[in-house]
């Protein structure tokens, strides 16, 4: 996502930037979308932390958003107990935003369970908690104080194969497409989603740039799985280990008891997010790819700009994301680098529909399934989920009959 160091950049007036870049560049705004403005002015006297660039660390009247941090920040390894948003009078939309203050109430982030509870419960303690697992959706429901926000996202949930450590044997495709061939997207959307997701066959969602509708998608077949295994050389199984972060630990066990159906004998750990990190992402892996253990991740990978170049294809197979767990293959490399290169977007769109057939034909990913966003909402709170599926709250209104406003 970085802008070429070659690039230009010019002030033609007030209201009207340049950047004239080194080469065309298909992927040009979505990488200014994620990149960080920050004044001089600001440099002079502020610092960001090291691997913390564009984070606030401390409160202050930056930046030009809906909302003004006035309590708390981030540094790396340390969250405030509390965050306090307000209302930036002179954002440029005069409309937004819809509420004056937003508290996030950090200390609840190690218990869900309590923070749901006070949304149904309560009113004037939680508003919203966001990404509630399915199984909670039914008391959330039932609730006087709270409803289920559900949000129809773009990210995916899939698996990545260890094909990088010492002798790996997922590097034969026959039992990267025996797993596929093993997985049943119906049991995994009635007993873990719940019903709550869709695009069951697992990979780039409709509606997502760089979807292809033209796959031919893996369906449950036990025997077709099994007669991989026979001729990879494995009639009778082996052994594996499958590791999750603890948000996935539903899929993740449920995968595993269906990798058993076909002679698979499977162990599961399941991780706190940053231990799980620790394991698959380069820069903060705590031993080198060849010595990771692991055979299959289970993950959950976002689609925070809207388009699956900089998102599903690019984890776990590209050298320059930081999580790859393909062998290096320099076809894919330059099937991606070609595509950020294409500025017409339908010849792009074409592109990355080749590559998601690509990644399909190798059988370089599991595929599993879209999960919808679920959120226990106060009732009297008109809250606007993300398609980024970040909280951004500033479409997010309250009643008259909301406890703020009653209280007043």
């Amino acid at each position: 996502m970085n802008i070429p160091d070659e690039t230009v950049f010019e002030i033609v007036d007030d209201y009207t930037v340049r950047f004239s870049l080194p080469e065309p560049d298909g992927l040009a705004f979505i990488r200014f979308m994620a990149l960080h403005q920050v004044s001089p002015a600001f440099l002079r006297d502020h610092k960001f932390a090291e691997m913390n660039w564009g984070d606030f660390s401390e409160p202050g009247p930056w930046g030009t958003s809906p909302f003004k941090l006035i309590k708390g920040g981030y540094a790396p390894g340390k969250l405030s107990a509390r965050v306090v948003l307000e209302a930036y009078e002179n954002y440029w939309d005069p409309e937004y935003p819809k509420v004056k203050t937003v508290v996030f109430d950090n200390t609840l982030l190690g218990d869900i369970e309590e923070a749901m509870r006070l949304c149904r419960e309560t009113e004037g303690a939680v508003d919203i908690v966001s990404h509630i697992r399915p199984l909670d959706t039914l008391k959330v429901a039932e609730s006087p104080f709270a409803k289920v926000a559900k949000s129809r996202d773009t990210g995916h949930t899939h698996g990545g194969f260890n094909q990088r450590k010492k002798d790996s044997k997922w590097r034969d495709i026959r039992l990267r497409k025996a797993v596929n061939y093993a997985i049943n997207h119906g049991e995994l959307w009635q007993y873990c989603a719940k019903g709550n997701a869709y695009n069951l066959a697992g990979h780039i969602p409709p509606g997502v740039r760089g979807h292809n509708p033209n796959l031919t998608l893996y369906t449950y077949d036990t025997a077709r799985a099994e007669d991989l295994l026979a001729e990879a050389g494995y009639p009778n199984g082996f052994e594996m280990t499958i590791i999750a972060p603890e948000p996935h630990k539903l899929e993740a066990r449920l995968i595993k008891s269906m990798l058993e159906r076909i002679g698979l004998q499977v162990t599961l750990e399941v991780f706190s997010y940053p231990d799980w990190m620790a394991k698959v992402f380069g820069p903060s892996m705590d031993k080198p790819h060849e010595e990771q253990e692991w055979d299959l991740s289970i993950c959950y990978i976002p689609n925070i700009f809207g388009h699956a170049g900089t998102s599903h294809l690019v984890y776990p197979y590209l050298e320059a994301s930081g999580i790859r767990w393909i062998e290096y293959d320099p076809v894919y490399e330059k099937m991606w680098e070609d595509m950020a290169r294409t500025v017409d977007e339908e010849a792009q769109d074409e592109k990355m529909r080749q590559m998601e057939k690509y990644v399909y034909d190798h059988a370089y990913a599991v595929y599993i399934y879209t999960p919808m966003s679920l959120y226990a909402v106060n009732r009297e709170v008109n809250f606007v989920p993300q398609k980024s599926e970040r909280l951004l709250l500033k479409e997010t209104s309250v009643t008259d009959n909301h406890w703020s406003v009653r209280s007043k």
